[in-house]
């Protein structure tokens, strides 16, 4: 059945690729890589698990580019009525360039969505620039995309909004400890490092090797900001930690990515305070997430297969669709997102990068926002 649904929604997505409404108002071009003249039957039928859908860049795009046709229906019997335009680019760069050099059609172009590979995005950032053209990048974590284009608005959180979230909530006033299994910074810790150096917070690195319960029984409370990639370290020191809990007075700072580690127990994570950053949430008691399961399962007679794209490519298309048509003002923009976050503020003679973080706890074996 899995499989059925897979090729069904390919075979949607492709015939909705060509296909564009009338211009009445706005044009929004997305370039996204389906991969559809490349992907064939051996393809879906190696997909089993949601876990291999996910592995598979073609379906989180689709999962992604039905999320966004939704939020643009909204726009079909309204005033402002948006012209669609869908490419798929795949990797084929003389396509790409063909398409960005066809100036009959970037003159109709109000609005680029995509592409979302940092190389791919950054050729079509340089004929947007060319043609006045804001665009959009959904996913790339690559920083430079922004430097030197006033157009580009980076929707992937900046990784400085981390220990900002952290330090405006006054944790940093007490003792902070960096822990991990590397003599050397990671990046992530090196982005912590570095913001904690410019505002002058004291902390200490701690060897995974270092019984750091000996550490955390000195203190009232502290926080540790935990940097543990092997997944059977993880498991041990959560599982220590997790017995000794009584003596473990913290705020843990874990990686979102531990989640996902099966072995991993989360009773022993649940007795401990744990959070991580996300750049994504849907609250599934809230009226938003009820309305849009309704509308999305009656559009396509199911659930959507991954959420995360699903209602990324809701978000981002509604609100920049709405920032399109109130002249890229923010402060115009009233649309309140299901799943994400968004501050957009200016680089340095660049354009824009999303600030919007979620911190998100474990806490009663439920997952949710830091109050």
């Amino acid at each position: 059945m899995l499989k059925k649904i897979i090729l069904s929604i390919m075979i949607l997505c492709l015939f909705l690729m060509g296909k564009a409404q009338q211009n009445d108002t706005k044009t929004v071009l997305f370039l996204i890589p389906f991969f559809g003249n490349q992907y064939h039957a051996e393809n879906i039928n190696a997909i089993e698990s949601e876990t291999d859908i996910y592995n598979e860049s073609a379906f989180s795009l689709v999962s992604f580019w039905e999320g966004a046709k939704l939020a643009l229906d909204e726009y079909e019997s309204g005033e402002n009525r948006i012209n669609v335009i869908v490419r798929d680019v795949t990797n084929d760069n003389g396509k790409l360039l063909s398409i960005m050099e066809d100036k009959e059609l970037m003159g109709r172009v109000d609005l680029i969505i995509g592409p979302f590979f940092a190389r791919q995005f950054e050729v079509v950032a340089s004929y947007a620039k060319k043609y006045q053209i804001p665009i959009v990048n959904p996913f790339t974590t690559k920083k430079s995309i922004v430097n030197g284009n006033e157009l580009v608005y980076k929707v992937f959180p900046a990784h400085e909004a981390m220990p900002e979230k952290i330090f405006a909530k006054g944790w940093t006033n007490q003792p902070v400890f960096f822990w991990t299994e590397s003599d050397k910074w990671t990046a992530d810790m090196q982005i912590f490092k570095d913001y904690f150096d410019a505002h002058n917070v004291n902390y200490e690195k701690v060897s995974v090797n270092t019984n750091i319960i000996d550490k955390l029984k000195s203190h009232t409370h502290s926080l540790v900001l935990v940097s543990i990639q092997s997944e059977a370290m993880v498991i041990a020191k959560m599982r220590q930690l997790g017995i000794h809990e009584n003596n473990v007075d913290a705020t843990l700072i874990i990686p979102q990515e531990w989640l996902d580690i099966n072995e991993l127990e989360v009773d022993y994570l649940n007795k401990l305070n744990v959070h991580f950053f996300s750049n994504w949430f849907v609250d599934e008691n809230s009226d938003a997430y009820v309305v849009f399961m309704d509308r999305f399962s009656q559009k396509y007679n199911s659930n959507p297969d991954l959420k995360r794209f699903t209602f990324q490519g809701y978000d981002i298309t509604k609100y920049f669709v709405e920032l399109m048509l109130h002249d890229f003002e923010q402060s115009k923009v009233n649309y309140v997102p299901v799943s994400m976050q968004f501050n957009f503020k200016k680089v340095d003679q660049g354009g824009f990068e999303n600030t919007g973080v979620f911190l998100m706890q474990l806490q009663d074996y439920q997952i949710k926002p830091t109050e």
